[in-house]
């Protein structure tokens, strides 16, 4: 019974670890350490109690479908230099994220990158860029675009997650 239920598990394993793009991974690795970093990693159980403080209609329904997130925050230096972020930008292109929308606002360079499965997005990435700042918020769940244009988020460009459009734009 036992060797039944492990190689249940092993089978079950790469549809787990699908939804999680390795580059995101890598590249929060590489930087969570750091002294200067902000770093926040919730998954399931911890984002399901966070949805009961919340009073916000809408924030309890998204928080229901978000199975993991993760923010990495420079708020006085940005370490990330260049290469490296284009090197992620590359990177997460190549594990089907399509760039949503790109926003320059003064000094800083705002991007929405997405992952779906046929109606559902699953995965969504924003990377706020600028000269003294880096922001870094990955959600991995299954939302719809209504549901990121509700997203109502206390950090720096949060409030751009209203300018994400109802559904996705035709090509």
């Amino acid at each position: 019974m036992r060797n039944i239920l492990l190689y249940a598990l092993l089978a079950l394993l790469p549809a787990m670890a699908s939804g999680q793009s390795k580059y995101i991974t890598q590249f929060y690795n590489h930087y969570k350490a750091q002294e200067e970093v902000t770093n926040l990693n919730l998954r399931g159980f911890v984002l399901s109690l966070a949805s009961t403080f919340t009073d916000d209609k809408d924030a309890k329904k998204i928080l229901r479908k978000v199975s993991h997130l993760r923010l990495l925050m420079m708020e006085d230096e940005n370490l990330v230099s260049p290469q490296q972020y284009t090197s992620l930008i590359r990177g997460i292109k190549s594990d089907h994220f399509e760039e949503l929308m790109m926003l320059r606002e003064e000094n800083q360079r705002i991007e929405f990158f997405l992952r779906e499965e046929g109606e559902t997005i699953t995965d969504v990435l924003m990377l706020l860029h600028g000269d003294g700042e880096f922001l870094m918020l990955s959600l991995e769940g299954a939302l719809k675009f209504s549901d990121l244009n509700n997203l109502k988020l206390d950090i720096d460009g949060g409030e751009h997650f209203s300018k994400i459009p109802d559904r996705k734009p035709k090509a």
